[in-house]
C-alpha cells in the first residue's frame, strides 16, 4: 500500500470510529509561495459560553534548489509568521476570526539550521552551495518567471473567519473564508477569497493518551502572484497523538499532509506534502495560559521547508 493510501485509511479509521473535540497544531502551509493559500487545520474547541485568545508564532528556514527541462526553482529564506485567534463557543457553535502578521528576511539561522540538522542527522540539502543570509524565492516555468521575490517583506496577511458546529459526542464540522486582506506587493496574500471546508475528531484512549484527526478540502482563488497556476481544490489531513506523561505536561506528534497545490509541476515542493510536527505543552507553567513549544520537520524531504520552530500562547476566558 503506498503511502498516500495508508495515511488516508488511518485517518479515516479515527474519523468513522472516533467521539469529538479537537486537538493538536494548527500548523501552517509555510512554503513562501503558497502561504497565502488558506488551508484547513485543527481548530481548538474552547469550553462552552467561553473565548478563547490564541496566539502562534513561527520561525521557518528554507533552501531549495531544483530545476528540468522547463522548470527552475529556487527558495532560500527565513520567515517569520505571527496570528492572533480570538475565537468564541456558545453552546455547540464556535466562531473565530484570525489575523496574521507576516514577515521574509534572509536566513539569520542558516547556520543555526545547519547546526541542528548535523546534530539530528537530516541531510543538508544543497545550503553548503549558497551564501547565507539571503531572500532569494523564484520559479521559472517554459522560460516564464512566474513568481519572483529577493528583497524582505513584511504585512498583515489574509484574515481568515471560521465557524464551527460540534455536533454532542461526534464530529466537528467548520466552514471557513480568507479575506484578500494581504498584499501580492508585500507576498502576504493571493488578493482573492478563499473557502475551505473541514471536520475534526478526537479518539480519548485513556485518562493519558488522545489521538485526533482533520480533513478537509481548500478552494483557493486564482489571483495575485499564483494567477493561472494554484490548482481549483486541494485537499488536507492532519493525524496526530497526544500523550500527558505529567499533570502539567503534554507531548504531541502530529503528521500534516496536503495534495498537489500548482498545476502542471513535477516538483516536490507543488506536489503531496508531508510533514510532522513535535511539541511538547506545559498546561500550568504560565498562570491562566497554556503554552506549547514544537518543531516541523519535512517528512518527505523538499515537499515541506526544512525545518519550522513555533511557539503558541492560549488562555479562555
Amino acid at each position: 500500500m503506498k503511502s498516500p493510501e495508508l495515511f488516508a485509511c488511518l485517518l479515516l479509521s479515527l474519523l468513522v470510529a472516533a467521539p469529538a473535540g479537537a486537538t493538536g497544531f494548527a500548523t501552517r502551509e509555510l512554503n513562501p509561495i503558497l502561504q497565502p493559500v488558506f488551508l484547513p487545520s485543527m481548530v481548538q474547541m474552547s469550553t462552552d459560553h467561553s473565548w478563547r485568545i490564541e496566539q502562534n508564532f513561527y520561525i521557518t528556514n528554507w533552501l531549495l534548489s531544483q530545476g528540468r527541462d522547463d522548470e527552475n526553482l529556487t527558495i532560500d529564506f527565513e520567515n517569520y509568521r505571527y496570528e492572533f485567534d480570538l475565537s468564541r463557543r456558545r453552546n455547540n457553535w464556535l466562531t473565530q476570526i484570525r489575523i496574521p502578521l507576516m514577515a521574509t528576511r534572509g536566513g539569520q539561522l542558516d547556520g543555526v539550521i545547519e547546526d541542528w540538522h548535523e546534530l539530528f542527522g537530516f541531510p543538508n540539502g544543497k545550503r553548503d552551495r549558497f551564501p547565507q543570509d539571503q531572500v532569494n524565492i523564484e520559479y521559472i516555468k517554459d522560460g516564464v518567471v512566474e513568481y519572483s521575490q529577493t528583497e524582505a517583506s513584511e504585512g498583515i496577511g489574509d484574515i481568515a473567519f471560521t465557524l464551527g458546529y460540534q455536533q454532542p459526542g461526534r464530529t466537528a464540522w467548520f466552514v471557513g473564508i480568507e479575506l484578500p486582506t494581504g498584499s501580492a506587493d508585500d507576498f502576504t496574500g493571493n488578493e482573492s477569497i478563499d473557502l475551505a471546508l473541514w471536520l475534526t475528531r478526537e479518539l480519548r484512549i485513556n485518562d493519558k493518551a488522545n489521538a485526533f484527526g482533520m480533513l478537509g478540502v481548500s478552494f483557493p482563488g486564482d489571483d495575485g502572484n499564483l494567477a493561472g497556476l494554484v490548482v481549483d481544490r486541494i485537499w488536507v489531513a492532519q493525524l496526530g497523538f497526544d500523550y500527558r506523561f505529567r499533570d502539567d505536561y503534554v507531548a504531541t506528534v502530529q503528521f500534516d499532509m496536503h495534495s498537489r497545490s500548482i498545476e502542471g509541476s513535477d516538483f516536490r515542493a507543488f506536489n503531496e506534502s508531508y510533514q510532522v510536527v513535535i511539541g511538547l505543552g506545559f498546561l500550568r507553567l504560565l498562570e491562566k495560559h497554556r503554552l506549547d513549544l514544537f518543531f516541523t520537520e519535512d517528512v518527505l524531504v523538499r515537499s515541506a521547508p526544512d525545518i519550522t520552530f513555533g511557539l503558541r500562547l492560549a488562555r479562555e476566558f
